[in-house]
């Protein structure tokens, strides 16, 4: 019986480890409070050849934010790869900015409708609720910045990494050998 009961523990002392070893203690990645997006903006829909603009107010209790991740989705197509904004350490408890994406002159950007997701990650492991923000292109005038956002115009935050194409082009790209 006594035998049993040292196997038992020491299997589950094994089991334990491991999987703290490869996944990261629970508590870690639940330490703390999460980031809080607490504002934000960006224009719905822009010209092709455009410079987009996500303008963010977040905050961390901890003041231990990390990075901000953006994840570009396009109707009909898989996601474009995740882009990470790192942030300054100063701006760990928060920051107020904006991320940007560059967009290509192409017409055929016009038949095409995108969602952006965009969190902001913490040292350990939290997570904002994600925003979905769509974006849509059209000959449109540009938006005018709502007056909350005028003053953080001037505060970038760093780019978004992605190479922007319409349906046309990636389905292009994908057949080519």
């Amino acid at each position: 019986m006594l035998k049993r009961l040292v196997v038992a523990i020491a299997l589950s002392w094994i089991v334990w480890g491991c999987t703290t070893s490869q996944y990261g203690s629970t508590e870690q990645a639940q330490g703390g409070t999460a980031p809080v997006i607490i504002g934000y903006y960006a224009a719905e829909v822009i010209r092709p050849g455009a410079t987009w603009r996500v303008y963010l107010h977040a905050k961390d209790q901890d003041g231990d934010m990390r990075d901000i991740a953006c994840v570009l989705e396009q109707r009909g197509h898989t996601s474009y790869p995740t882009s990470v904004t790192r942030l300054r350490s100063k701006q760990g408890e928060e920051v107020a900015g904006y991320v940007f994406l560059r967009t290509p002159v192409d017409s055929n950007l016009t038949k095409d409708f995108f969602t952006m997701k965009v969190l902001v990650r913490d040292r350990q492991g939290n997570r904002s609720e994600p925003l979905n923000l769509p974006l849509r292109f059209a000959y449109v005038p540009t938006e005018a910045i709502p007056d909350k956002w005028r003053e953080m115009a001037d505060r970038s935050l760093g780019s978004i990494q992605v190479e922007l194409k319409s349906s046309i082009v990636r389905s292009r790209t994908r057949r080519a050998p």
